[in-house]
């Protein structure tokens, strides 16, 4: 039997955060060969992670991840609030919206076996319960191209991303706050606000204007349409930094356009 070292112990140790009497049986069990004593503890939990399978995950935080190819968000779960504000956790997620936007794989079931580095999001979630103890799932991902920008919130339970024409900075950081911030977002522009909405809302606004001049009528009527556009569709919504001025001309005046955007809340149905 190979004689394993306090050293060994250590340094297997501080990858995976377990248990030092865990750790040594996993080395002396491959003989002193770390890579295969990973493979081990991996198996191992992965067995541990089948039993609380049932375990309900109601909590969570949204993974964000944006370079100058698009933007990712995931939704992950957890079964308590002190494992999702977990740094192990957070820095999880964040790893597994890199894997889904660099992969180009958001079915959240294809992209357990997707590659992070050496090792697939699978081996990441199987890690992850090693240290963390919890029921731990990857429950949906989106992925956006174009330059990106995101923003989770302080809690992470909200985020935001958006894909832009040109490098959008701060000032895309910015605009991902709005949207986290934003209760109703139809859609990016006029033409993603469902159509039967649209139709109810111009009848009853005309059917309020009703026995005024039809040339006054159609501003009566066009007016409130705008109005509501203001406040269903991002680009023509006023900006929450600056409400004298749409989104659409916040990005303008720092030199981009967004083209697109995902907002994701732990627990949404999307």
């Amino acid at each position: 039997m190979a004689e394993i070292t306090a050293q060994q112990v250590q340094s297997l140790r501080s990858k995976t955060d377990l248990a030092m009497m865990d750790v040594k049986k996993a080395l002396v069990e491959a003989g002193g060969d770390e890579a295969k004593a990973m493979d081990i503890l991996r198996k191992k939990f992965a067995d541990k992670m089948s039993d609380r399978a049932d375990k309900e995950t109601a909590n969570g935080r949204i993974g964000v991840f944006a370079d100058d190819k698009g933007a990712a968000l995931v939704e992950m779960r957890c079964e308590t609030d002190f494992v999702g504000g977990n740094d192990a956790f957070k820095a999880l997620a964040n790893s597994i919206a890199e894997t889904a936007l660099k992969s180009n794989v958001t079915d959240a079931e294809k992209l357990k076996a997707a590659k992070a580095g050496d090792r697939t999001v699978q081996d990441l979630l199987v890690d992850a319960f090693g240290k963390l103890k919890e029921n731990i799932g990857l429950k949906r991902a989106s992925r956006i191209e174009g330059f990106g920008a995101c923003y989770v919130h302080h809690n992470g339970k909200v985020a935001a991303a958006i894909a832009c024409d040109k490098a959008p900075g701060e000032a895309g950081r910015q605009i991902c706050m709005h949207i986290a911030s934003t209760m109703n977002i139809a859609g990016l522009t006029r033409n993603e606000v469902d159509a039967a909405s649209v139709s109810e809302a111009r009848a009853k606004a005309a059917d309020e204007a009703k026995g005024k001049p039809e040339q006054i009528l159609n501003k009566i009527v066009e007016g409130n349409m705008v109005k509501l556009y203001a406040e269903l569709v991002l680009l023509e919504q006023p900006f929450v930094m600056d409400d004298k001025k749409s989104v659409q001309e916040f990005a303008k005046e720092n030199g981009f356009a967004v083209k697109a955007f995902i907002k994701y809340e732990v627990g949404g149905l999307k």
